[in-house]
C-alpha cells in the first residue's frame, strides 16, 4: 500500500467460508425440511381423491344416487387437492427464496458494519448504513474498485430481489421492473403489446425450484467474488449518506 492507504474492509477466508456455509446451509436444509414434503402430491391427491369417495360411500343410496357422480365429484375433489398443494409448494418456494435473499442481504450490511466500524465511528455510520436499500451499498462499492454489476451473478441477485419485493408488497415498483428485466418469472405473460402484457398482475409471479438453485450460486458467488482486501485512500469516494452521517451529531452529545 502507498503512504495514506488504507484497508477499509478485509475477508479472511475463514469469514468467507463461514458466510458460503450459512447459505449453504439454509438451501439444503430448506429443500430438505420443506420442499421434499411435496414431492409425491400427485399419489396424495388420488389417495385424497379415494378417501372423498369412500366418505360420500357412507351416504350412497342406490335407489337415488348415480355411481358415476359419486367418482367424478371424488375425482374433482382430488383435483382441488392437489392445486392446493401446488400452490402451498409454489408459496414455499417463494418463502425460501426470500429466506435466501434476506440471509445474504444481512450478510452483507453485519460485514461492512463490522468492518467499516475499524476506521469509522460505528455508532454514526451503522443507522444509516442498515437503511440503505441494496443497490445504494452495491454502488458504493463499486466506487472502492469492485465490479459488481459487471459479475454474472449481479442479474440474479437482482432477480431475486425484485421477485422477493413482489411476492411481499405486490403490486408496485418491483413489479414494472421484474416484467421489463426478468419476465421469465411472470407465467402467462403474453407477447410484447397484448393484453396479458400490458395487465400483468403480482399473483401471476411463479419461481420453480430450479430458480432457487441458480439464486443459492449467485449468493454463494457474491461471496467468492469478494476481495481479501479493499483499499482506500484520501481520495477514496464515498456516498453523500456516508459523509452525512459520520458529521452529524449524535443525540445528548454536544460540541
Amino acid at each position: 500500500m502507498s503512504e495514506g492507504e488504507f484497508v477499509i474492509l478485509n475477508l479472511w477466508n475463514e469469514g468467507r467460508a463461514q458466510l458460503i456455509e450459512r447459505i449453504d446451509f439454509y438451501h439444503s436444509q430448506a429443500k430438505k425440511r420443506i420442499l421434499d414434503q411435496f414431492r409425491d402430491i400427485e399419489a396424495e391427491a388420488e389417495r385424497y381423491a379415494e378417501e372423498s369417495y369412500e366418505r360420500r360411500g357412507q351416504w350412497f343410496d342406490p335407489d337415488t344416487d348415480d355411481p358415476a357422480s359419486s367418482a367424478e365429484a371424488a375425482w374433482e375433489d382430488g383435483i382441488a387437492h392437489y392445486g392446493l398443494l401446488d400452490d402451498l409448494r409454489k408459496q414455499m418456494i417463494l418463502s425460501i427464496a426470500a429466506g435466501m435473499y434476506h440471509e445474504w442481504d444481512k450478510q452483507l450490511r453485519d460485514w461492512l458494519d463490522r468492518e467499516l466500524g475499524h476506521n469509522f465511528s460505528r455508532d454514526k455510520l451503522r443507522p444509516d448504513l442498515w437503511k440503505q436499500d441494496i443497490g445504494t451499498l452495491l454502488e458504493m462499492l463499486d466506487w472502492w474498485g469492485w465490479d459488481i454489476k459487471g459479475q454474472p451473478f449481479h442479474e440474479v441477485i437482482d432477480s431475486c430481489r425484485l421477485i422477493v419485493n413482489v411476492y411481499k408488497h405486490g403490486h408496485g415498483t418491483s413489479l414494472n421492473q421484474l416484467k421489463e428485466r426478468y419476465p421469465q418469472y411472470l407465467r402467462s405473460l403474453g407477447d410484447p403489446g397484448s393484453f396479458g402484457w400490458d395487465h400483468v398482475r403480482y399473483d401471476q409471479l411463479e419461481v420453480s425450484e430450479d430458480a432457487l438453485s441458480v439464486f443459492h450460486e449467485a449468493f454463494r458467488s457474491f461471496w467468492q467474488y469478494v476481495p481479501a482486501r479493499t483499499i482506500a485512500g484520501d481520495n477514496t469516494p464515498v456516498p453523500s449518506w456516508f459523509e452525512k452521517a459520520l458529521t452529524r451529531k449524535q443525540p445528548g452529545k454536544h460540541a
